[in-house]
């Protein structure tokens, strides 16, 4: 194994060398720290509760894949869809949303903030990466991934929010 020491680079988007600090290895580490917490909240979950978090797993792979290679994602809508399904099962189930929450009331509801809050981490580093891509760059930005993680987070708080009942 050959050490060429830190430079600041790291392998990024289409394989070219990127700094460290840039938008793309910015999400990807978002990401990769989200999924992260993800894994931590599925051991305690059951049913379909844990394949669905599964599956968010597995769509965040996909979405750090397309990112690498400057595509679109292919599961986009469909995933959106589903999601957005899951939305109004939770709501349904949800007591009124007119009040806060603190944090702690139990191990699953804790994890699942986590998720939550890594979510909209994740989100706000997509952000950054679509503007640097369309604005400076003008590239194409699939808009899918941005909408995919801004609904993902209102289901990860309806989740998170149905453990304190």
């Amino acid at each position: 194994m050959s050490e060429r020491g830190d430079k600041g680079l790291t392998c990024g988007e289409c394989l070219l060398n990127v700094s460290k600090d840039s938008p793309f290895v910015e999400v990807v580490g978002a990401i990769d720290d989200f999924q992260a917490r993800l894994g931590l909240a599925r051991v305690l979950l059951k049913g379909d509760e844990e394949k669905t978090i599964l599956k968010i797993e597995e769509d965040l792979t996909g979405i750090m894949g397309s990112l690498f290679s400057g595509t679109d994602w292919e599961q986009g809508k469909k995933r959106i869809e589903k999601i957005e399904d899951g939305i109004k099962s939770y709501q349904v189930r949800v007591e009124s949303l007119d009040n806060f929450l603190i944090p702690g009331k139990n191990e699953i509801e804790s994890r699942l903030n986590l998720c939550r809050t890594g979510c909209r981490t994740a989100e706000r580093r997509i952000v950054t990466l679509k503007w640097d891509r369309e604005e400076k760059e003008g590239l194409d930005f699939d808009d899918n991934i941005l909408k995919y993680f801004n609904i993902l987070s209102k289901y990860l708080y309806l989740m998170w929010r149905s453990k304190f009942d």
